[in-house]
Protein backbone atom coordinates (compact mmCIF):
# COMPACT_ATOMS: atom_id res chain seq x y z
CA UNK A 1 0.00 0.00 0.00
CA UNK A 2 2.81 2.41 0.93
CA UNK A 3 4.62 1.72 -2.34
CA UNK A 4 1.45 2.32 -4.36
CA UNK A 5 0.82 5.62 -2.59
CA UNK A 6 4.45 6.60 -3.09
CA UNK A 7 4.25 5.77 -6.79
CA UNK A 8 1.05 7.79 -7.12
CA UNK A 9 2.61 10.76 -5.34
CA UNK A 10 5.74 10.62 -7.50
CA UNK A 11 3.65 10.34 -10.69
CA UNK A 12 1.52 13.35 -9.75
CA UNK A 13 4.66 15.30 -8.83
CA UNK A 14 6.37 14.44 -12.13
CA UNK A 15 3.42 15.47 -14.28
CA UNK A 16 2.76 18.50 -12.11
CA UNK A 17 6.38 19.61 -12.55
CA UNK A 18 6.34 19.09 -16.32
CA UNK A 19 3.03 20.91 -16.74
CA UNK A 20 4.12 23.78 -14.47
CA UNK A 21 7.38 24.25 -16.37
CA UNK A 22 5.56 24.15 -19.71
CA UNK A 23 2.89 26.66 -18.75
CA UNK A 24 5.43 28.85 -16.94
CA UNK A 25 7.27 29.20 -20.25
CA UNK A 26 4.13 30.61 -21.89
CA UNK A 27 3.49 32.76 -18.83
CA UNK A 28 6.87 34.47 -18.47
CA UNK A 29 7.20 35.28 -22.19
CA UNK A 30 3.61 36.62 -22.29
CA UNK A 31 4.39 38.76 -19.24
CA UNK A 32 7.63 39.94 -20.88
CA UNK A 33 5.59 41.19 -23.84
CA UNK A 34 3.06 42.87 -21.50
CA UNK A 35 0.21 40.56 -22.54
CA UNK A 36 -2.60 40.51 -19.98
CA UNK A 37 -2.99 37.27 -18.01
CA UNK A 38 -6.31 36.27 -16.45
CA UNK A 39 -5.38 32.91 -14.93
CA UNK A 40 -2.40 30.58 -14.55
CA UNK A 41 -3.85 27.11 -13.88
CA UNK A 42 -2.37 23.74 -13.02
CA UNK A 43 -4.81 20.90 -13.66
CA UNK A 44 -8.15 20.90 -15.42
CA UNK A 45 -11.79 20.91 -14.36
CA UNK A 46 -13.30 22.66 -11.33
CA UNK A 47 -11.12 24.98 -9.25
CA UNK A 48 -9.84 23.62 -5.94
CA UNK A 49 -7.81 26.60 -4.77
CA UNK A 50 -7.31 30.14 -6.07
CA UNK A 51 -4.66 32.69 -5.11
CA UNK A 52 -4.98 36.32 -6.13
CA UNK A 53 -1.67 37.51 -7.56
CA UNK A 54 -0.61 41.02 -8.41
CA UNK A 55 -1.29 40.53 -12.12
CA UNK A 56 -3.53 37.45 -12.34
CA UNK A 57 -5.11 34.50 -10.52
CA UNK A 58 -3.17 31.32 -9.79
CA UNK A 59 -5.36 28.21 -9.51
CA UNK A 60 -5.13 24.51 -8.73
CA UNK A 61 -7.85 22.49 -10.46
CA UNK A 62 -9.38 19.11 -9.66
CA UNK A 63 -7.97 16.88 -12.42
CA UNK A 64 -4.16 16.77 -12.03
CA UNK A 65 -3.50 16.47 -15.77
CA UNK A 66 -2.85 19.45 -18.00
CA UNK A 67 -2.90 23.15 -17.33
CA UNK A 68 -3.21 26.45 -19.13
CA UNK A 69 -2.44 30.16 -19.15
CA UNK A 70 -5.59 32.15 -19.95
CA UNK A 71 -4.51 35.36 -21.69
CA UNK A 72 -6.62 38.42 -22.37
CA UNK A 73 -7.99 38.26 -25.92
CA UNK A 74 -6.99 34.62 -26.44
CA UNK A 75 -10.60 33.44 -26.50
CA UNK A 76 -13.92 35.12 -27.26
CA UNK A 77 -15.15 34.75 -23.69
CA UNK A 78 -16.20 37.76 -21.66
CA UNK A 79 -13.17 39.49 -20.16
CA UNK A 80 -13.56 40.32 -16.45
CA UNK A 81 -13.71 44.05 -15.78
CA UNK A 82 -10.50 43.96 -13.75
CA UNK A 83 -8.60 42.73 -16.84
CA UNK A 84 -10.19 44.85 -19.59
CA UNK A 85 -7.47 47.50 -19.36
CA UNK A 86 -4.73 44.94 -20.14
CA UNK A 87 -3.18 44.37 -23.57
CA UNK A 88 -4.86 41.46 -25.46
CA UNK A 89 -2.77 38.70 -26.98
CA UNK A 90 -4.11 39.33 -30.48
CA UNK A 91 -2.84 42.92 -30.39
CA UNK A 92 0.75 41.77 -30.16
CA UNK A 93 2.78 41.23 -33.34
CA UNK A 94 2.68 37.76 -34.85
CA UNK A 95 6.34 37.05 -34.07
CA UNK A 96 5.76 37.83 -30.37
CA UNK A 97 2.79 35.46 -30.33
CA UNK A 98 5.00 32.81 -31.96
CA UNK A 99 7.58 33.19 -29.20
CA UNK A 100 4.87 32.90 -26.53
CA UNK A 101 3.67 29.64 -28.12
CA UNK A 102 7.16 28.19 -28.54
CA UNK A 103 8.16 29.07 -24.96
CA UNK A 104 6.21 26.18 -23.41
CA UNK A 105 7.84 23.35 -25.39
CA UNK A 106 11.21 25.11 -25.11
CA UNK A 107 10.98 25.05 -21.31
CA UNK A 108 10.31 21.30 -21.39
CA UNK A 109 13.43 20.78 -23.51
CA UNK A 110 15.44 23.06 -21.22
CA UNK A 111 14.27 21.12 -18.16
CA UNK A 112 15.34 17.87 -19.83
CA UNK A 113 18.80 19.32 -20.50
CA UNK A 114 19.23 20.50 -16.89
CA UNK A 115 18.19 17.11 -15.51
CA UNK A 116 20.52 15.42 -17.99
CA UNK A 117 23.42 17.44 -16.59
CA UNK A 118 22.61 15.97 -13.17
CA UNK A 119 22.42 12.45 -14.61
CA UNK A 120 25.80 12.78 -16.32
CA UNK A 121 27.34 14.27 -13.17
CA UNK A 122 26.09 11.26 -11.21
CA UNK A 123 27.70 8.72 -13.53
CA UNK A 124 31.12 7.24 -12.83
CA UNK A 125 32.38 7.68 -16.39
CA UNK A 126 31.17 9.15 -19.66
CA UNK A 127 30.42 6.48 -22.23
CA UNK A 128 32.11 6.80 -25.63
CA UNK A 129 31.47 5.22 -29.02
CA UNK A 130 34.82 3.38 -29.04
CA UNK A 131 34.60 -0.43 -28.91
CA UNK A 132 36.32 -1.85 -25.81
CA UNK A 133 35.38 -5.54 -25.95
CA UNK A 134 32.86 -7.90 -27.50
CA UNK A 135 30.38 -10.01 -25.60
CA UNK A 136 30.56 -13.77 -25.70
CA UNK A 137 28.86 -15.10 -28.85
CA UNK A 138 28.92 -11.65 -30.43
CA UNK A 139 28.07 -11.33 -34.10
CA UNK A 140 29.17 -7.88 -35.22
CA UNK A 141 32.89 -8.69 -34.90
CA UNK A 142 32.38 -11.36 -37.57
CA UNK A 143 31.41 -8.60 -39.99
CA UNK A 144 34.52 -6.44 -39.62
CA UNK A 145 33.95 -4.49 -36.39
CA UNK A 146 37.09 -4.51 -34.20
CA UNK A 147 38.21 -3.52 -30.72
CA UNK A 148 39.36 0.15 -30.61
CA UNK A 149 37.11 1.08 -33.54
CA UNK A 150 35.49 4.44 -32.87
CA UNK A 151 32.04 4.35 -34.41
CA UNK A 152 31.32 7.60 -36.27
CA UNK A 153 27.98 6.80 -37.92
CA UNK A 154 25.36 4.07 -38.21
CA UNK A 155 23.21 3.94 -41.36
CA UNK A 156 24.23 7.50 -42.18
CA UNK A 157 23.32 8.89 -38.72
CA UNK A 158 26.28 10.65 -37.12
CA UNK A 159 27.03 9.33 -33.63
CA UNK A 160 27.80 11.97 -31.00
CA UNK A 161 27.36 9.96 -27.79
CA UNK A 162 26.78 6.47 -26.45
CA UNK A 163 23.00 6.93 -26.23
CA UNK A 164 22.75 7.55 -29.98
CA UNK A 165 24.94 4.53 -30.71
CA UNK A 166 22.90 2.20 -28.52
CA UNK A 167 19.60 3.48 -29.92
CA UNK A 168 20.62 3.11 -33.58
CA UNK A 169 21.74 -0.47 -33.04
CA UNK A 170 18.59 -1.35 -31.11
CA UNK A 171 16.40 0.40 -33.69
CA UNK A 172 18.15 -0.38 -36.98
CA UNK A 173 20.07 -3.50 -35.98
CA UNK A 174 17.16 -5.78 -36.89
CA UNK A 175 18.66 -5.67 -40.39
CA UNK A 176 22.28 -5.35 -41.61
CA UNK A 177 23.56 -1.81 -41.09
CA UNK A 178 26.34 0.27 -42.60
CA UNK A 179 28.82 1.53 -40.01
CA UNK A 180 31.62 4.07 -40.46
CA UNK A 181 34.47 3.68 -37.96
CA UNK A 182 37.65 5.59 -37.24
CA UNK A 183 40.49 3.03 -37.24
CA UNK A 184 44.15 4.03 -37.00
CA UNK A 185 43.25 7.57 -37.97
CA UNK A 186 41.33 6.55 -41.09
CA UNK A 187 37.60 6.40 -41.74
CA UNK A 188 36.50 2.93 -42.86
CA UNK A 189 33.05 1.95 -44.11
CA UNK A 190 31.82 -1.44 -42.92
CA UNK A 191 28.86 -2.55 -45.00
CA UNK A 192 26.05 -4.85 -43.87
CA UNK A 193 27.20 -5.38 -40.29
CA UNK A 194 24.82 -7.77 -38.54
CA UNK A 195 23.71 -7.89 -34.91
CA UNK A 196 21.60 -10.34 -32.95
CA UNK A 197 17.94 -9.60 -32.32
CA UNK A 198 15.44 -10.05 -29.53
CA UNK A 199 11.65 -9.78 -29.34
CA UNK A 200 9.84 -7.75 -26.69
CA UNK A 201 6.03 -7.52 -26.78
CA UNK A 202 6.01 -8.67 -30.42
CA UNK A 203 8.48 -5.97 -31.47
CA UNK A 204 11.89 -6.98 -32.85
CA UNK A 205 14.94 -5.04 -31.66
CA UNK A 206 18.64 -5.27 -32.41
CA UNK A 207 21.03 -6.22 -29.60
CA UNK A 208 24.27 -4.40 -28.88
CA UNK A 209 26.91 -7.12 -28.55
CA UNK A 210 29.91 -5.06 -27.47
CA UNK A 211 30.96 -2.69 -24.72
CA UNK A 212 32.57 0.72 -25.05
CA UNK A 213 35.33 2.60 -23.29
CA UNK A 214 34.50 5.23 -20.70
CA UNK A 215 36.29 8.52 -20.15
CA UNK A 216 36.84 10.59 -17.02
CA UNK A 217 34.48 13.46 -16.33
CA UNK A 218 35.51 17.08 -16.81
CA UNK A 219 33.32 20.17 -16.74
CA UNK A 220 33.51 20.50 -20.51
CA UNK A 221 32.95 16.78 -20.97
CA UNK A 222 29.86 16.79 -18.74
CA UNK A 223 28.31 19.76 -20.55
CA UNK A 224 29.09 18.26 -23.96
CA UNK A 225 27.70 14.87 -22.98
CA UNK A 226 24.55 16.40 -21.45
CA UNK A 227 23.95 18.39 -24.63
CA UNK A 228 24.40 15.43 -26.98
CA UNK A 229 22.41 13.06 -24.78
CA UNK A 230 19.59 15.63 -24.73
CA UNK A 231 19.85 15.94 -28.50
CA UNK A 232 19.80 12.15 -28.77
CA UNK A 233 16.63 12.04 -26.69
CA UNK A 234 14.97 14.54 -29.05
CA UNK A 235 16.09 12.47 -32.05
CA UNK A 236 14.87 9.23 -30.48
CA UNK A 237 11.51 10.83 -29.68
CA UNK A 238 11.04 11.98 -33.29
CA UNK A 239 12.21 8.65 -34.67
CA UNK A 240 9.99 6.62 -32.34
CA UNK A 241 7.04 8.85 -33.20
CA UNK A 242 7.57 8.14 -36.89
CA UNK A 243 7.90 4.41 -36.20
CA UNK A 244 4.65 4.51 -34.22
CA UNK A 245 2.76 6.28 -37.02
CA UNK A 246 4.19 3.93 -39.66
CA UNK A 247 3.07 0.89 -37.69
CA UNK A 248 6.33 -0.59 -36.40
CA UNK A 249 5.38 -0.20 -32.75
CA UNK A 250 1.60 -0.01 -32.98
CA UNK A 251 -0.87 1.50 -30.53
CA UNK A 252 0.35 -0.74 -27.69
CA UNK A 253 3.50 1.38 -27.55
CA UNK A 254 1.46 4.50 -26.82
CA UNK A 255 1.03 5.17 -23.12
CA UNK A 256 -0.44 7.89 -20.94
CA UNK A 257 -0.11 8.96 -17.31
CA UNK A 258 -1.39 5.60 -16.02
CA UNK A 259 1.28 3.73 -17.99
CA UNK A 260 3.93 6.16 -16.74
CA UNK A 261 2.70 5.59 -13.20
CA UNK A 262 3.13 1.86 -13.73
CA UNK A 263 6.69 2.40 -14.95
CA UNK A 264 7.46 4.56 -11.91
CA UNK A 265 6.02 1.88 -9.64
CA UNK A 266 8.24 -0.73 -11.33
CA UNK A 267 11.26 1.55 -10.94
CA UNK A 268 10.63 1.92 -7.22
CA UNK A 269 9.95 -1.80 -6.80
CA UNK A 270 13.03 -2.99 -8.71
CA UNK A 271 15.48 -0.32 -7.64
CA UNK A 272 18.64 -1.02 -5.71
CA UNK A 273 18.42 1.84 -3.24
CA UNK A 274 17.46 5.50 -3.37
CA UNK A 275 20.22 6.56 -5.79
CA UNK A 276 19.21 3.92 -8.33
CA UNK A 277 15.53 4.91 -8.05
CA UNK A 278 16.39 8.60 -8.48
CA UNK A 279 18.51 7.85 -11.57
CA UNK A 280 15.77 5.74 -13.19
CA UNK A 281 13.01 8.26 -12.50
CA UNK A 282 15.21 11.18 -13.59
CA UNK A 283 15.87 9.41 -16.90
CA UNK A 284 12.14 8.86 -17.32
CA UNK A 285 11.45 12.53 -16.58
CA UNK A 286 13.92 13.52 -19.31
CA UNK A 287 12.16 11.26 -21.83
CA UNK A 288 8.68 12.46 -20.83
CA UNK A 289 9.70 16.13 -20.81
CA UNK A 290 11.21 15.86 -24.29
CA UNK A 291 8.18 13.89 -25.52
CA UNK A 292 5.84 16.54 -24.11
CA UNK A 293 7.81 19.32 -25.77
CA UNK A 294 7.98 17.55 -29.13
CA UNK A 295 4.35 16.41 -29.07
CA UNK A 296 3.15 19.94 -28.35
CA UNK A 297 5.05 21.21 -31.39
CA UNK A 298 3.18 18.92 -33.78
CA UNK A 299 1.15 21.05 -36.24
CA UNK A 300 -2.16 19.90 -34.79
CA UNK A 301 -4.82 22.45 -33.80
CA UNK A 302 -5.38 22.71 -30.00
CA UNK A 303 -1.65 21.97 -29.50
CA UNK A 304 1.04 24.65 -29.41
CA UNK A 305 2.24 23.50 -32.83
CA UNK A 306 -1.24 24.04 -34.27
CA UNK A 307 -1.37 27.57 -32.91
CA UNK A 308 2.13 28.16 -34.27
CA UNK A 309 0.96 26.94 -37.69
CA UNK A 310 -1.94 29.42 -37.63
CA UNK A 311 0.51 32.22 -36.79
CA UNK A 312 2.86 31.19 -39.62
CA UNK A 313 -0.07 31.26 -42.05
CA UNK A 314 -1.01 34.67 -40.69
CA UNK A 315 2.54 35.93 -41.22
CA UNK A 316 2.53 34.68 -44.82
CA UNK A 317 -0.95 36.08 -45.59
CA UNK A 318 -0.24 39.27 -43.62
CA UNK A 319 -3.63 38.93 -42.00
CA UNK A 320 -5.08 36.47 -39.44
CA UNK A 321 -7.27 33.53 -40.35
CA UNK A 322 -11.00 33.89 -39.94
CA UNK A 323 -11.62 33.22 -36.20
CA UNK A 324 -14.69 31.14 -37.08
CA UNK A 325 -12.57 28.81 -39.25
CA UNK A 326 -9.86 28.55 -36.59
CA UNK A 327 -12.40 27.75 -33.86
CA UNK A 328 -14.14 25.13 -36.03
CA UNK A 329 -10.89 23.33 -36.86
CA UNK A 330 -9.75 23.50 -33.24
CA UNK A 331 -13.08 22.11 -32.01
CA UNK A 332 -12.81 19.09 -34.33
CA UNK A 333 -9.28 18.30 -33.22
CA UNK A 334 -10.20 18.84 -29.56
CA UNK A 335 -12.80 16.09 -29.87
CA UNK A 336 -10.29 13.82 -31.64
CA UNK A 337 -7.59 14.49 -29.05
CA UNK A 338 -9.98 13.87 -26.14
CA UNK A 339 -11.04 10.63 -27.83
CA UNK A 340 -7.41 9.55 -28.16
CA UNK A 341 -6.74 10.43 -24.52
CA UNK A 342 -9.78 8.42 -23.41
CA UNK A 343 -8.69 5.44 -25.51
CA UNK A 344 -5.14 5.52 -24.12
CA UNK A 345 -6.48 5.86 -20.57
CA UNK A 346 -8.76 2.84 -20.96
CA UNK A 347 -5.96 0.83 -22.58
CA UNK A 348 -3.53 1.70 -19.79
CA UNK A 349 -6.04 0.82 -17.07
CA UNK A 350 -6.86 -2.49 -18.78
CA UNK A 351 -3.13 -3.22 -18.92
CA UNK A 352 -2.93 -3.06 -15.13
CA UNK A 353 -5.06 -6.19 -14.80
Amino acid sequence: MFQSLLSLAVTIFVFGLLIFVHEFGHYIVARAFKVGIIEFAIGMGPKLKTWKGKYNDFTIRLIPIGGFVNMVGEYDEEIPDEHKYKIPLNERSVWKRMLIVIAGPFMNLLLAFLIMIGIVCGSNLIGTSKVAEFDENSISNQYGLQVNDEIISVNGKTIHCYSELAYKIVSDGVEPVDIVVLRDGKEILLRDVCFGTEVDENIVFGTMDFRVFGEEKTFGGVMREAFWQSYATVYMTFDSLVDTFTGRYGIDAVGGPVAVGGEINDAIEQSDGFADTLLTISTMVVMISVSLGIFNLLPIPVLDGGRLLFYIIEAIRRKPLDPKYERAVSAVFTVLLLGLMAFVLIKDIAGLF
